[in-house]
């Protein structure tokens, strides 16, 4: 059976689409994977709980609010 070569492919320069190793878990980077593949919950930001009556005046996406009304 003859052997198969692969067409040339052109590596994009740094700065493009490409995550170089230093901005993996890094601030403003991309986050890790663990090894089941999944986000390690240290890499999640944490989310504001408030519990009471009132609503919160100018909540943030991802906050939680629970209402004990």
């Amino acid at each position: 059976m003859a052997g198969r070569q692969l067409a040339a492919q052109t590596v994009p320069a740094t700065g493009g689409n490409v995550v170089t190793t230093d901005k993996i878990a890094a601030a403003n980077g991309v986050a890790a994977l663990d090894a089941t593949g999944k986000v390690p919950q240290a890499q999640l930001p944490t989310p504001k709980i408030t519990v009471g009556v009132t609503a919160p005046a100018s909540p943030a996406v991802g906050d939680v609010w629970i209402d004990t009304n």
